[in-house]
């Protein structure tokens, strides 16, 4: 694609990803740009900026179907996804001139009053979930919010980890659920609520493992109706990971 000077050209859509997990935190933020006839637009004359920050443009993989390029926040940048943090876009067209695509308000991190999990729980007893505000607000809130273009959901997927440790106890094997029956997926609202996973589960059908893994996903999702072309949008993902040790 060549000289582009008009936004309504571009269908723009930007992802802000935040990971926090028992054994370090990861974030990245990806920017996609389409054409008229849907097709990915790579033009270093383009440029994506992130509260001021450039995103470098990655040619990406090319396979069979073709490269798919994005625009991708340099890792180790000063302006890397923290929660709560609100980030403002802005694209500039190959004439220089600018324009704001829109802003979104990164997930918050949980706090242990909003998903509080024990470290070690017992095989023969049933674990209790309970989370308080995890998606903020209300249900009318919500509707409000979805007439405005935005939409949020979170879920819960809890899965089992197998790992053996050698005599000095290093891990030195470690592995997932395989098993669909291993996996279940709890969606969870405003307010407060809970869920029992059952001893049931706890004690099978995997053979044997030594921990739970609970991944906690939000996602938010503001459409950006001004300026672009229609099916542009900003979201923001926040993963938190949870481990619960699993005793006899």
């Amino acid at each position: 694609m060549g000289a582009v000077t008009d936004p309504a050209l571009l269908q723009v859509n930007i992802v802000v990803h935040r990971r926090v997990c028992y054994d370090g935190n990861s974030s990245s933020i990806k920017a996609y740009l389409k054409d008229q006839s849907g097709k990915t637009v790579a033009n270093r004359a383009i440029q994506i900026r992130a509260n001021g920050h450039p995103l470098r443009l990655n040619s990406g993989s090319s396979n069979y179907y073709g490269a798919f390029p994005y625009y991708e926040l340099l890792a180790g940048s000063d302006e890397s996804v923290r929660g709560g943090e609100t980030y403002v876009f802005t694209i500039i067209l190959t004439d220089g001139k600018e324009y704001e695509v829109g802003r979104i308000q990164a997930h918050p991190d949980l706090t242990t009053q909003q998903l509080a999990l024990p470290a070690d729980h017992s095989r023969k007893k049933p674990l209790q979930v309970n989370w308080q505000g995890v998606e903020p607000g209300n249900y009318w809130l919500s509707l409000w919010k979805r007439w405005q273009g935005e939409t949020t959901h979170s879920q819960m997927t809890v899965s089992k980890i197998s790992e053996t440790k050698n005599q000095w106890g290093s891990i030195i094997e470690e592995d997932g659920s395989a098993d669909q029956a291993d996996y279940i997926t709890i969606d969870v609202g405003t307010g407060s609520g809970s869920h029992l996973i059952p001893v049931s589960y706890l004690k099978g059908p995997r053979a044997r493992f030594n921990a739970l893994s609970l991944m906690l996903t939000s996602i938010k999702t503001i459409k950006i109706t001004e300026s672009f072309r229609s099916g542009s949008d900003i979201t923001s993902e926040h993963s938190t990971f949870y481990r619960v040790n699993v005793l006899d």
